[in-house]
């Protein structure tokens, strides 16, 4: 999931070969050239509309936390395309505490901030004190729909879901998105 998050929002065009919105564990052509079950990604999608992050975790071998990210990842790219083009700068964020180097986050345009871990064998199961300030105003989870400001505990972030997406609210937006 950290790969395929970091994959559609750093820097860069973003590539998903055909079929592979889901877990795809084959290794050598001619495999991955399969024909592509449109049913099955069409299934998934409409069971994405009334799950939340738990049920979406739980089917975790169907590959739904992936289709999930994928997709809204590419939402929030297609409702915000300048965070992502040529003009959505590139700035990392520092995690602080004591478990800091297993988390990646890095903010994109000012208006998008990804968060994925690293290592997580040696995590132990715990983020102990590990935090990491957003930058100024509100930030919605687009993985969770939480809404979150300041510094928070990444135990906290990545407790519902795995990795995280935010995108800043802005001033007067309406509230979450129904999925």
């Amino acid at each position: 999931l950290a790969q395929t998050l970091l994959k559609l929002t750093a820097p860069g065009i973003p590539d998903i070969y055909q079929g592979t919105e889901l877990w795809d564990l084959s290794l050598v052509d001619p495999d991955n050239r399969r024909p592509v079950d449109y049913a099955l990604r069409q299934r998934l999608l409409g069971a994405l509309e009334r799950a939340a992050p738990k049920e979406i975790m739980a089917r975790i071998d169907e590959g739904l936390p992936k289709l999930w990210v994928v997709r809204q990842t590419l939402h929030l790219r297609r409702q915000r395309p300048a965070l992502f083009g040529a003009e959505g700068a590139y700035r990392p964020l520092h995690a602080a505490g004591e478990r800091s180097s297993h988390v990646v986050a890095f903010v994109r345009g000012e208006g998008a901030v990804t968060v994925v871990p690293r290592l997580v064998m040696r995590l132990e199961e715990s983020w102990l004190d590990t935090t990491l300030e957003l930058p100024s105003g509100r930030w919605r989870n687009e993985l969770t729909g939480d809404v979150l400001q300041g510094a928070v505990r990444v135990a906290a972030l990545l407790a519902p879901f795995p990795v995280a997406l935010l995108s800043r609210v802005e001033s007067g937006a309406p509230g979450p998105e129904s999925r």
